[in-house]
């Protein structure tokens, strides 16, 4: 991307990612130990190490970062999933009754599977579920990103929410061992 970056818009800039943090870390039940500034930078630093990415556009780069904050809070909860179970200690006991917080992991890193499979199948919804749901862009704005109409963003939308339906709930009936 060969912009000129004036103060005004690495302020602009700045205020739009943290804005997106917010919003991702809103969504978040057990995100209360980072700040939305924290995700920002960490968010920079994993694009900046990336040598040969390119940025075509701010809604391209709006995109790429918001996906890496998701993957990092991803990252997180599967961090912290494999520290509630313990890490690489053995368990000598087991316990009758699973924390609550072990519950809300769970959950998270089923939709952050059920959208890699999304991914697989139909990468184009995918995307759309990234920015209308994780990133919290409205209707018009991802038909502006994706460059289509808000009414094809409309019944693509019905389409990726029934598809994720049907992938999270083969993945409950998969663990649960019953189908």
């Amino acid at each position: 991307m060969n912009l000129t970056m004036t103060t005004a818009n690495i302020e602009i800039m700045y205020e739009a990612l943290l804005s997106h943090a917010k919003y991702h870390l809103r969504r978040e039940r057990n995100a209360h130990s980072m700040s939305a500034t924290v995700l920002v930078h960490e968010a920079w630093l994993a694009l900046a190490r990336s040598r040969l990415l390119r940025v075509v556009d701010d809604d391209h780069y709006t995109r790429l970062i918001s996906r890496v904050m998701r993957n990092l809070l991803i990252d997180r909860a599967r961090r912290r999933k494999s520290e509630i179970n313990g890490g690489s200690m053995q368990r000598l006991e087991t316990w009758d009754e699973i924390p609550a917080a072990s519950n809300i992991i769970e959950e998270e890193l089923l939709v952050a599977e059920a959208m890699e499979k999304l991914a697989a199948r139909c990468p184009s919804l995918a995307e759309l579920v990234q920015l209308r749901y994780f990133c919290g862009f409205t209707e018009g704005e991802v038909a502006r990103i994706l460059h289509v109409s808000s009414r094809s963003v409309r019944r693509q939308w019905g389409v990726a929410r029934l598809r994720l339906l049907e992938i999270l709930s083969d993945g409950r009936t998969d663990r649960n061992g019953v189908h």
